[in-house]
Parts: C-alpha cells; structure tokens; sequence
C-alpha cells in the first residue's frame, strides 16, 4: 500500500485531517495548525502553482491581464489577484548613501481615461543602473518634492534633469544640470518601460483601470529591473 504524504499550502505542517468531499466529489482537507482548507487535486489552473507562477514574468513581458487570462485559461480575477499580492511583498528601492550622478524624470499614462493622468517620477542612478526611488500620482510639484525626499537621504554629487519648471523649484541650485545630454539613460529605461509594460505603450487598447493595479505593475517592473544589476 502506497501512502501520500499531505503538507498545508499556507503552513507546510503536516497536521492534517479529512474534511469532508466537495461537490466534485474531491476529498477535501483541513490543517489543524491553521484552519486553512484545501484540496490536493485542484481542476482549476488559477489554483495550480505552475500557472500561477507564470503571471507575473507574463506581465513584465508586455502580456496584460486579458492576455494571460487566455493563454493561461484562468479568470482575470485571478491574475488581478496574484499581481496586486506579488507588488504587496517586495520593498521599494533602497537609496544608496553615495550617488555620483542621478537623473530624474517623469512618464504618464492614465487611469480608465486619458483624463485621469499617472504620472510616474523616479530617479535614475546612472553608474549602478538602478531606480533609486519612485513616486506615482500627478505631475504637480508636490510629487516632485515628494521624490526628492526620497532621493535625499543620499549625497548626490549631480542630479540631472529636463527643463521642466519643478525640478527647477526644488533640486539645489548648485548640484543641478539641465539638458537631455545629462538625461539620455533615463529617457532609454522610459523606453524600456513603455515596450515590456503593456499599459505604459501609448498606442494600444490595454490600460489600467485603477490607481492600485496601475502602481503595483509599475513597481513589480521597478523592481524586475533593479535585479538585473543587483551586483552593483
């Protein structure tokens, strides 16, 4: 006789009893550590690791909710719900304490309309290639302010920018360079940004339909692409 060993998905333990059988006639189980109940021969692929496994490399490959919804077979739900848990775990980028030159800019997209503008500003460490920081909402100079605050917590020997009024206001006079020949890095990862997320591209039906789900896509790519260049 052959016996299947049955560990908790959420818990790993062991602790394991019979639950009684679902309406598919599947035996179903529950963890006596942390009351959670479950099968061990889901017919859904939403709840099959392999699947799941796949949503968020999808997305940061230009796929969006609709299209891995398809190729996947499961709902879009379940996608929305995988994306907005996978953002939820991972920290914001770390500020290294020294930055020799550190580029700024902004790109919009929009919410549901073309009205209800997201922008995304963030900082550009051009020597380590990596986002050091990032602020979404609108392009007002309170976000601006709100990005610099972040960035401060370094000694930044340059910062780089475009001519836009707000950068003008508030990055320190002395330290400031203006002009795309000190931008050219950030204005390439926008570009990298706008081909592998799908809701970024300018000409496509695919757009965000929230501020939640807008942000946790765009900070899952902030942090996909950090790990590129961990090694700096």
């Amino acid at each position: 006789m052959c016996y299947k060993e049955i560990t908790c998905p959420r818990c790993c333990s062991r602790n394991i009893i019979k639950n009684g059988i679902t309406a598919q006639d599947k035996q179903r189980f529950r963890c006596k550590a942390c009351r959670r109940q479950f099968i061990t021969d889901y017919s859904y692929r939403g709840c099959q690791l392999q699947f799941r496994q796949m949503i968020v490399p999808m997305t940061m490959n230009g796929s969006g909710i609709r299209d891995i919804s398809r190729v996947l077979s499961i709902s879009c739900g379940t996608v929305l719900s995988v994306i907005k848990s996978a953002a939820s775990v991972i920290d914001e980028p770390s500020v290294p304490k020294r930055i020799e030159n550190l580029e700024l800019d902004e790109f919009w997209s929009f919410i549901a309309k073309k009205a209800q503008q997201r922008w995304t500003w963030y900082g550009f460490d051009r020597e380590r290639k990596q986002v050091t920081a990032f602020v979404n909402g609108r392009r007002t100079d309170a976000n601006c302010r709100a990005l610099y605050k972040k960035v401060k917590q370094a000694w930044v020997k340059t910062f780089h920018s475009d001519q836009w009024e707000a950068y003008r206001k508030i990055l320190p006079l002395k330290k400031h360079r203006i002009g795309k020949e000190g931008t050219q890095n950030i204005e390439r990862r926008n570009l990298t940004f706008r081909t592998r997320v799908k809701r970024l591209q300018r000409r496509t039906i695919c757009f965000s339909q929230s501020e939640v789900m807008h942000d946790a896509v765009v900070k899952l790519h902030i942090h996909h692409l950090n790990l590129q260049h961990h090694h700096f």
